[in-house]
């Protein structure tokens, strides 16, 4: 693989079993390549990326091509996969997933698994996305209404490669109606997986397989449990979790890549006398030095060049002013904040609340009656930050709450500019009902850095706080654990103002960034009239 430019090479000692007791190839030896993309998101083309405050063109489908064909020069077998999330967003609803299953099918991907954003649109546009996918496509939970989908998506397939029999299996993430709302509906998932799983890896075996992977979008920590459980898994490949990893448990290598295509992780062993042996980890940074297939490149950029002249095409219209001003989102209800916390509640219905922070509602303006296009929506949001569904008790949900009711100053409310919430940290509400009386004093707290070291006054200006469960409006219990909706940005703490998010009971990554949730809500609900609602009262009026 001379000539590649590798970001880190790990190595596990010692040799791993074949998945049969019987198979056909024990006196075969091969040296395989096992390489892998997740979350490529739609990226088909290089992008800008920072990375230690340089500025660096990474990724795209012909540096994919172009690496891992070297990769294939340099071993007797290789196999592409992809560990799902290939498609996102506007440009997967304006194309239907045409330009990313092209660009994957000429750089020569093998196997894919479907993650979450492939049924954002429904199974229909997915179904339009594998017709020009020719590569094999794997999930044995996956359970989807439309025939000509379903077919086309298989529990597990069987490759030859260099002589030994790779037998890949498929499973999807239990938690799916969480993290994906299909249009449509039609899509589900069996989330007893672990039966599942010994099912497949029984029929691979009875099958002669010499080397059993398993290409999931579950997260790691299934993907360890499958490792700890189930006998005769070689190889699980994740895209879930979204983070580079490479390790051993018991006798299953676990291997994840990260998202963008930024990297072509390559798992690269000999498999010999029945066993993998001398394995190692490599990932390839997917740079201008890895080179470039120019009929793949030519082809993404024409793809590109259209989707420029699609963003400014209407995709729905507002009948009534939409209110950015910062001046009205950043101390109180407002009729676009109530839009894109609602968007988000819509299409996650599993979660109970929704908490926008009003900093990444941008414009500072009204914007006017009239057509809505992707432009505008990425004008109102223009941070696209991944939603995250945070579990949360009533109790910290409170303290969210009198957080952002401190972003509201008043002359003389007794705290101090550095030991509150910004006004871009004023949270706009889905699912709740509260009463803000700001006579009574604000949360107060001294902070270093991004650390809360002291709460100096704990709040007590929201009261009235209910929740909207089973078509009713019921109080926020305090002891009761919730399931909310906010965005990565305030997940990790913000600028610091909500750090205990950091230690959250657990937090989930959804399939979706906030402009297409937004995009999607008015392509669905066109025309569009979002009136306030007084889920936000004050008793003080500003």
């Amino acid at each position: 693989m001379k000539g590649l430019c590798f970001f880190f090479i790990c190595c596990v000692a010692g040799a791993f079993s074949g998945c049969s007791d019987s198979n056909n190839s024990q006196g075969n030896t091969a040296h395989i390549a096992v390489m892998v993309t997740g979350d490529l998101e739609s990226r088909i083309v290089p992008q800008d990326v920072s990375r230690n405050g340089e500025t660096l063109s990474l990724g795209g489908l012909a540096r994919i091509a172009a690496a891992s064909r070297e990769v294939r020069s340099a071993v007797d077998g290789a196999l592409l996969l992809s560990a799902g999330n290939d498609v996102l967003g506007s440009f997967y609803y304006i194309f239907e997933g045409e330009p990313e299953m092209q660009g994957m099918k000429m750089a020569g991907y093998d196997v894919v698994i479907p993650g979450t954003h492939e049924f954002d649109y429904g199974a229909a546009v997915y179904g339009n996305a594998l017709g020009f996918a020719p590569f094999d496509v794997l999930s044995a939970n996956l359970k989807v209404n439309d025939g000509a989908v379903s077919a086309r998506i298989l529990p597990y397939v069987i490759k030859e490669i260099a002589g030994i029999r790779v037998g890949i299996f498929g499973l999807s993430a239990p938690n799916f109606a969480l993290l994906c709302n299909p249009t449509g509906g039609g899509v589900q998932v069996d989330p007893d997986i672990i039966p599942i799983a010994e099912r497949l890896v029984t029929e691979l075996k009875l099958q002669a397989c010499d080397v059993v992977i398993g290409l999931t979008h579950i997260g790691l920590d299934w993907v360890r449990k499958l490792a700890r459980e189930i006998d005769g898994i070689d190889i699980v490949i994740d895209g879930y979790d979204r983070e580079p990893l490479y390790e051993a448990v018991g006798n299953t290598l676990i291997v994840q890549e990260g998202s963008g295509g930024e990297y072509l992780a390559v798992l690269d062993f000999t498999f010999e006398g029945g066993h993998i042996r001398n394995p190692s980890f490599e990932r390839i940074l997917m740079d201008s030095a890895v080179g470039s297939d120019p009929e793949i490149q030519e082809l993404m950029e024409t793809y590109m060049a259209a989707y420029e002249q699609g963003l400014s095409q209407k995709i729905g219209e507002s009948l009534v002013d939409l209110d950015a001003r910062e001046e009205s989102l950043r101390r109180g209800e407002t009729n676009l904040g109530d839009l894109v916390a609602d968007s988000w509640k819509e299409r996650f219905p599993e979660a109970d609340i929704s908490l926008v922070n009003s900093g990444s509602i941008r414009g500072n303006r009204v914007y006017p009656v009239g057509p809505l296009t992707y432009l505008t929506v990425n004008e109102i949001l223009p941070f696209q930050g991944r939603i995250m569904v945070v579990e949360m008790t009533g109790a910290d949900i409170l303290r969210v709450l009198e957080i952002s009711a401190s972003a509201i100053r008043l002359e003389g409310d007794g705290c101090q500019e550095d030991n509150r919430a910004p006004t871009g940290g004023f949270m706009q509400v889905g699912g709740l009902r509260i009463t803000l009386d700001l006579q009574n004093p604000c949360f107060c707290g001294r902070y270093s850095g991004k650390e809360l070291e002291q709460i100096i006054n704990e709040g007590s200006r929201v009261s009235n706080v209910s929740v909207y469960s089973d078509d009713d409006w019921v109080g926020l219990d305090p002891a009761e654990t919730y399931r909310v909706l906010v965005n990565a940005y305030i997940s990790d703490g913000g600028d610091g103002q909500y750090p205990f998010l950091n230690k959250a009971l657990e937090k989930i990554p959804t399939s979706m960034v906030t402009t297409d949730v937004l995009a999607d809500f008015i392509i669905r609900h066109t025309p569009i009239a979002p009136e306030t609602d007084g889920r936000i009262t004050q008793t003080v009026t500003q």
